[in-house]
């Protein structure tokens, strides 16, 4: 009877391991819905993206205070929609989220650097995570690295982390923008959703090797740059 509990929790161990761990955390690589969002943009809307991510890669240091504005406006809409639909008004709940956050990040400008660069760098670790080829079932853990070390990097490094927040979003803008624009070629479209689909690192890389060397021409730049701070 012992060894038959015995062999019962080595099989559970095995087939159910999986289970054990919070289903929050099973979550893979969305690769199939970023796709679909880069198909449903417009040429004019990838043309758009191309132009303000180039600027979040070379000059995002220069206006971080605007942008830090903008992300947080936006996170506030988003939340103020989704909490405007239960209350009943989701245009009221994303003009008030938008207004409220937008305004209260200001005097907390550092601390919403850190939640930026702890986003953005719970990112790059799935993003690394997955260009490695480790468990794609265990992204989570990648990620939670990066959003550890990204939250701490302001505290250590305020440029850095600035440079890194807008880099992301700089090489994400620039790399949608891009795929966008090739994919309204039929015969590229399908080519290309191949190739990202048999090779699930491909979009990760995409991701971090702009986001690298975005970082990296920042920091040249601002060597060159006696103001630190947005112009006034």
């Amino acid at each position: 009877m012992m060894l038959a509990q015995s062999n019962s929790a080595v099989e559970g161990t095995g087939a159910g391991a999986e289970q054990s761990i919070p289903p929050a955390f099973l979550g893979r690589l969305p690769i199939e819905n970023i796709w679909q969002f880069v198909l449903k943009l417009s040429y004019l809307e990838a043309l758009v993206f191309v132009a303000f991510g180039v600027i979040y890669l070379f000059y995002g240091w220069r206006v971080f205070k605007a942008l830090v504005i903008i992300n947080f406006a936006g996170i506030g809409m988003y939340s103020g929609i989704l909490l405007g639909g239960k209350l009943g008004s989701s245009l009221w709940g994303g003009i008030v989220g938008a207004f409220f956050l937008g305004i209260i990040c200001w005097p907390f400008m550092k601390y919403s650097v850190s939640v930026l660069g702890a986003m953005a760098g719970a990112i790059l670790g799935g993003a690394f995570w997955r260009i490695i080829g480790l468990p794609e079932g265990l992204i989570w853990c990648g990620a939670l690295t990066g959003l550890i070390a990204g939250g701490l990097l302001v505290f250590s490094s305020y440029k850095t982390s600035i440079m890194l927040f807008t880099s992301l979003q700089g090489s994400a803008l620039v790399v949608v923008g891009i795929l966008a624009l090739l994919s309204d070629y039929p015969d590229l479209s399908e080519h290309l959703s191949n190739v990202i689909f048999a090779h699930m690192f491909l979009l990760p890389t995409l991701l971090v090797v702009p986001t690298v060397s975005g970082i990296f021409f920042q920091q040249k730049l601002l060597k060159r740059e006696n103001d630190w701070a947005m112009p006034e």
